[in-house]
């Protein structure tokens, strides 16, 4: 039985080289997470510039939304009181979906709702006994930001006039 060859299409190798670059700046700086860059930019490479830039508008809006209500909502659990016990805290976060997805919808961000209730779950859940609750969310922000813009740059980039032998298939 013959084999087929594997075909590695030119948004493979866009992802893979976004990917690496994410990994590549986050260890240059400190107090960062690749994960989050990288789902962003493998999120943002997309077949064309048209698509990566409406994926990367509505990333980056969900994201400094969901991350700014999670940081508000835990700057307020500090100042005020924590909410005790623990399954009431989550009915509580569970309830506030309810203002965010609203919000979303209000901002024409429909598209990206699902990511704002993620990112606000994230800082909110993951992220409640943090030292600083800001610096997380701010960290968030900027993560997911280089990731996007680190996908834009590489799909931008020509690499079309660049091929070198074989077949590439499109994916």
């Amino acid at each position: 039985m013959k084999s087929k060859p594997v075909k590695v299409g030119l948004r493979t190798i866009k992802t893979v080289l976004s990917v690496f670059l994410c990994f590549l700046i986050d260890s240059l700086r400190a107090s960062s997470v690749p994960f989050y860059a990288v789902i962003a930019s493998i999120l943002c490479i997309q077949p064309d510039m048209e698509n990566s830039l409406s994926v990367a508008k509505n990333r980056e809006l969900s994201t400094i939304i969901g991350g700014i209500l999670g940081m508000l909502f835990l700057l307020m659990e500090r100042i005020f009181l924590p909410i005790q016990p623990e399954i009431l805290r989550e009915l509580t976060l569970s309830i506030l979906l309810i203002p965010i997805i609203n919000l979303s919808v209000l901002l024409k961000q429909k598209k990206g709702t699902f990511l704002t209730c993620v990112v606000f779950l994230c800082v909110t859940v993951t992220h409640e006994k943090d030292i600083s609750p800001i610096w997380f969310a701010w960290n968030r922000i900027v993560d997911t930001s280089l990731g996007i813009g680190i996908s834009l740059a590489v799909n931008s980039f020509p690499f079309h006039k660049f091929k070198v032998g074989g077949t590439m298939g499109k994916y």
